[in-house]
């Protein structure tokens, strides 16, 4: 069997299931993800074209599928994916509809939070891919935050762009919106790239939500939104898929920062 038990996921926890695809090297291993995909995703699986690509959508789907069919004591086969109406993944025909999940991908790696009660939403960027910094900011950042980086240079400015990026996806993903939402309607205060503080600055954003910035690996930076107000409360918890669904042992750790 290709699933292990999961650790308990307590009311007030969310658990970060991450993989790099540099590590998946195993022709055999991929197959057998490759038949835990739907039909649908089959199909879309061989449309893609680029290698890594594939790989990343692969590894994504056979993610989400085997860890939340052991959080909801189920199997890859009757875990049904449906889509709000601004194509944010969820849950059909589940009797567990407090399972909340969100999934992000970026360059080389896959990261998967899971809550048992909590809405959550998940960001990983590349720190190492090209970005126009300073003219994306002005552009589709508030005010007080392009004016943060452009006080900034070199790595502090790349960093501190990549913790704003970070952060609004995690939030706009969180609440299902994704970038259809006005990003400049909420700001990030920040020391640096270390998150001081979050700002609605319309009167539609809820203020309903904390935030955690970590660090998957020396590439990706990136930032989890969870639904309350009581952030103390709420454990974060970080799995490396692999080692639980490809090996014989779970590995946990924090990478809060």
């Amino acid at each position: 069997m290709l699933a292990r038990c999961c650790p308990p996921l307590a009311e007030n926890s969310v658990h970060v299931w991450h993989q790099r695809t540099d590590r998946l090297d195993d022709s055999a291993f991929a197959d057998t993800l490759q038949r835990l995909l739907s039909p649908a995703e089959q199909t879309r699986f061989s449309q893609i074209r680029r290698p890594s690509d594939r790989l990343v959508y692969l590894l994504s789907r056979a993610m989400m599928r085997t860890v939340l069919a052991q959080y909801l004591e189920s199997t890859c086969e009757q875990i049904a994916f449906g889509a709000n109406g601004f194509g944010k993944p969820i849950l059909m025909s589940c009797a567990n509809t407090s399972l909340h999940f969100n999934l992000t991908h970026s360059r080389g790696a896959v990261a998967l939070a899971v809550s048992a009660t909590r809405e959550v939403g998940i960001d990983i960027e590349d720190r190492h891919r090209a970005v126009e910094f300073r003219a994306l900011a002005d552009r589709f950042f508030a005010e007080s935050e392009a004016r943060h980086l452009r006080d900034l240079e070199g790595e502090c400015l790349r960093d501190a762009f990549f913790a704003i990026w970070t952060l609004k996806e995690a939030y706009v993903k969180g609440i299902g919106r994704g970038l259809s939402f006005p990003l400049d309607a909420f700001c990030f205060d920040l020391d640096v790239h270390r998150l001081r503080a979050f700002r609605p600055l319309a009167d539609f954003v809820s203020t309903d939500w904390h935030f955690r910035q970590f660090e998957l690996d020396d590439q990706h930076p990136g930032a989890l939104a969870i639904r309350g107000q009581e952030a103390d409360e709420v454990c974060v918890q970080f799995y490396e898929w692999h080692a639980h669904f490809g090996a014989d042992r779970a590995i946990g750790d924090n990478r809060i920062l």
